[in-house]
């Protein structure tokens, strides 16, 4: 922006100069439209008031640099300076009434208003009398090209800020802020109502995520007093134990799900204290690893572990996050096996999950981590509200990490976890 506001001013300025240009050339004023004739005019002008004109001509050639000679009607010589002047004829002389040339490019002459009779004529290098109004142009533009880019940068710079703001805040930052509040002029105006806006906004989050989080806290009551119930009822038959084993393994679904929406929101909250201790990364996969097969005993799964990677973090959140990938490749498998990986990836301590299923359409893979997110391929084929990715990723970002999703090679979805790894 400030390269386009700095080169419109700098077209602006060289308009005006090939305007005011034009406008001398057509209307015959100055010296870039007749500059022969302009030039002998203003010697004439200092010669009509000089006392010594022989000292006046020398003065105005060396000032000048051109050639000058003042000749009477009869084309005699009265006193010249510079090389010599081919005088024009005498008619020519004799009908001389205003500054004109007489043999242009070089050759200009113009009477004597104080002392009639006399004529001066002026031969001049044309090129080199250009040069000098040139060469003023040239330097007003540099002049101008110096002085129009801090300004230029002073104008941009401000919307830049706010520009940067405002797309970190699109990303999701909530808490970014312009912080060009103090400005007076436009920009200061727009910046303070983006500024008060995303106060409301972040506000209104934040009071709903509390909300959502003492929903999901209250929800879990009722839910622990029907698992309570569910283990005290005595089934009559095969059929009714059977049913009531089916509804156990929703309510723990509804549990599982309800845990992590609160979590979910008490991290956005910042509310949940991270308890950090290093652990090897292979034995939190293992322990997620069996939760896994207490609830799918038949899930092949294969691993690729590193024996000495370890990472520093909440151990519970870690196994959580791991939980998740291996119940999203479960859900969304088709059945046909799991790989886990984990390595080390540069500084980080990376945990991927593949599974072999239809994978993810390119079009949904930006989302796959945003929070309610179903593709629309999966619905109705597997439970959940998609908060398991969303929950994954976002245990990762307090952990200083990051998450992401591809698509193998061969077929199936690739969810990967980083973990700053330290030693």
């Amino acid at each position: 922006m400030a390269r386009r506001l700095y080169f419109a001013f700098l077209g602006v300025l060289l308009a005006i100069a090939a305007v005011t240009v034009t406008i001398n050339f057509f209307t015959g004023r100055g010296p870039l439209a007749h500059p022969g004739p302009f030039l002998a005019g203003h010697v004439a002008r200092v010669l009509d008031h000089a006392d010594d004109l022989d000292r006046a001509v020398d003065e105005a050639h060396d000032a000048l640099g051109v050639d000058v000679a003042v000749v009477d009607r009869l084309g005699q010589i009265v006193a010249s300076s510079g090389a010599p002047i081919e005088v024009p004829s005498l008619d020519r002389l004799r009908s001389m009434r205003a500054p004109e040339w007489l043999k242009a490019p070089r050759l200009a002459g113009t009477p004597l208003r104080t002392r009639p009779g006399l004529i001066v004529l002026v031969r001049m290098d044309s090129t080199r009398f250009l040069l000098r109004p040139l060469l003023l142009l040239a330097a007003v533009l540099l002049i101008s090209f110096a002085l129009v880019y801090p300004l230029s940068r002073s104008i941009t710079r401000p919307l830049e800020k706010l520009t940067a703001a405002v797309e970190a805040y699109g990303r999701g930052d909530l808490s970014q802020r312009s912080g060009l509040g103090d400005l007076q002029d436009e920009v200061g105006k727009l910046a303070r109502s983006f500024d008060e806006m995303a106060d409301r906004i972040q506000a209104a989050r934040k009071a709903e995520k509390e909300l959502l989080a003492n929903v999901s806290h209250e929800l879990r009551t009722p839910l622990a007093r029907m698992k309570v119930a569910l283990e005290l009822i005595q089934p009559p038959d095969e059929a009714v134990s059977k049913r009531l084993a089916d509804l156990g393994v929703e309510v723990d679904e509804l549990d599982r799900m309800i845990a992590d929406v609160l979590t979910a929101s008490r991290l956005d909250l910042a509310a949940l204290p991270l308890r950090k201790v290093r652990r090897k990364v292979a034995d939190l996969v293992r322990k997620s690893l069996e939760r896994a097969l207490q609830l799918d005993p038949a899930l092949d799964v294969e691993t690729r572990l590193d024996p000495e990677l370890s990472v520093e973090g909440d151990e519970a959140l870690v196994v959580r996050a791991i939980d998740n990938l291996l119940d999203n490749a479960r859900k969304y498998g088709d059945g046909k096996g799991v790989e886990i990986d984990a390595r080390r990836d540069g500084s980080n301590a990376m945990v991927a999950v593949r599974d072999h299923g239809p994978g993810i359409p390119d079009a949904e893979l930006p989302h796959v981590f945003d929070p309610f997110f179903r593709g629309e391929g999966v619905r109705g084929r597997a439970t959940g509200f998609g908060l398991g990715l969303a929950l994954a990723r976002r245990v990762a970002e307090v952990h200083g990490g990051s998450a992401s999703a591809s698509n193998a090679d061969g077929g199936g979805a690739r969810i990967e976890l980083r973990f700053p790894s330290g030693t």
